[in-house]
């Protein structure tokens, strides 16, 4: 079963430190963040982000397809992979900080007094680096960063893991829904080609009005098996994400028109710093960066190192003997390579601040379109069901006139035509208010 990434209440208080507390400061690293989202005024029942942020769309179906992506969906099975092996480096690196210690025994004899004559001895030596000027902790700092950069790499994994379940069956429920309003069009394209028939063999009409209606009925049959196709490769991308295999897997089924349309409170932009996983994972890789160019300084420096041994024969009641070493190594010439090192970490760390602040902008930039999206699509949802049922009055009414013979066949396939537009409009209209709604949680970063 795969773990999922949690982090601490001190670990998120240690990065809100780091983070030179957005909550009361809103410049970072020499960008300042506005105080508001533009779009933000014309919220209303707004609620605010929750763990489980998903269970707001009122779906049981939905709560169980996330559960069983979060215990078996296999990108995020290797992303907790690389974090046990950041885990590994960060251990490495604590080494350094500690003295080290080893032990040895041998044993020999002369081949010429025969085996009798073994002589043998031990030996105890310790040994631990100085650091003086701060290499070992920077380094040790910089796996550290690495470790939480990782941690908050799969942090992410699960909220795209998460929004792609919530995406792929939002879409499946839609498709399905479109499939249903394909097969009703196909269903008045059949009784009105039965009309037409009627009125042909009554010599009402022309064969021309035959050959329009069974071209219509043919276009009406085609959209299905395409539909049906769109369906498989939905629920096999949805069974996939679950980390289960695709063949005969059938996901759960509800009216997409019943789910719920939440709308999740931004707070302010400054929260972002703390609540996206991916800026959190900018900053740790910054934090890093910077570590990395106290160590390359620090190669300029120095080295010291102290070590203590006892050693002592083993046969023939030998004295046990002790030892004491210091050692002091210096550069004097690298040719360049270490003002290299100093350079190149120095360059990785404007570059990796240029990327942490191209991030924010992005962040911001994803909130705000996510909340003017959701105002937007409101309203041509708003309208797209007045046009629904707008086109199904005119169908039903050209229906009767044609049935009476008052109108012509083409007023009457216009009308379907528009019928079925409109009701297949209606369902992605409800998609995109769907999909709208995940965008703006999935944009301030889930339920962390």
């Amino acid at each position: 079963m795969i773990r999922k990434i949690t982090l601490s209440a001190s670990m998120l208080a240690l990065t809100a430190c780091v983070s030179l507390a957005p909550q009361t400061d809103t410049t970072v690293h020499g960008m300042s963040l506005p105080a508001a989202y533009d779009n933000s005024a014309e919220l209303a029942g707004a609620r605010s982000v929750e763990a489980d942020w998903w269970s707001a769309f009122g779906s049981e179906n939905l709560d169980a397809l996330v559960a069983d992506a979060l215990a078996a969906n296999q990108t995020l099975a290797g992303g907790l992979a690389n974090v046990d092996a950041a885990r590994a480096a960060l251990k490495v690196s604590n080494a350094s900080l500690l003295p080290q210690a080893s032990a040895s025994l041998s044993a020999s004899s002369d081949t010429e007094r025969g085996l009798d004559d073994v002589s043998s001895s031990g030996r105890l030596s310790a040994s631990y680096e100085l650091d003086l000027f701060g290499a070992n902790a920077a380094s040790r700092a910089a796996s550290e960063a690495s470790l939480r950069a990782t941690e908050y790499s799969q942090l992410t994994l699960e909220l795209t893991v998460q929004s792609d379940v919530a995406s792929t069956y939002f879409n499946l429920l839609a498709t399905r829904e479109q499939l249903e309003v394909a097969r009703r069009n196909l269903e008045i394209s059949e009784r009105i080609f039965e009309i037409v028939e009627v009125r042909y063999k009554a010599g009402a009409i022309s064969g021309f009005d035959v050959s329009s209606q069974r071209a219509q009925l043919a276009n009406a049959r085609a959209r299905i098996p395409q539909l049906e196709s769109q369906i498989v490769s939905l629920q096999t991308s949805l069974a996939i994400l679950l980390g289960q295999v695709p063949q005969d897997y059938s996901a759960p089924d509800e009216p997409i028109l019943a789910l719920e349309l939440p709308l999740a409170d931004p707070s302010l932009p400054s929260d972002l710093l703390l609540r996206r996983p991916d800026l959190l994972q900018e900053e740790a890789n910054l934090r890093g960066a910077d570590a990395n160019v106290t160590v390359a300084r620090a190669a300029f420096l120095p080295g010291i190192d102290v070590g203590a041994a006892l050693s002592s024969v083993l046969s023939g009641g030998g004295d046990l003997t002790g030892s004491i070493s210091a050692s002091l190594a210096q550069t004097i010439f690298s040719g360049g390579r270490l003002e290299g090192q100093l350079e190149s970490a120095e360059a990785r760390r404007e570059a990796q601040l240029a990327s942490y602040r191209g991030a924010i902008l992005n962040a911001l930039r994803d909130v705000d379109v996510s909340l003017a999206s959701i105002e937007a699509d409101a309203r041509r949802e708003e309208q797209l069901l007045v046009a629904r049922d707008a086109s199904q009055d005119a169908l039903d009414a050209a229906e009767l006139r044609y049935r009476a013979g008052t109108d012509d066949l083409t007023s009457l396939l216009t009308a379907q035509q528009s019928y079925f537009t409109a009701s297949d409009s209606y369902v992605q209209g409800r998609l995109n208010r769907l999909t709208s709604a995940l965008n703006l949680y999935v944009a301030l970063g889930g339920g962390y």
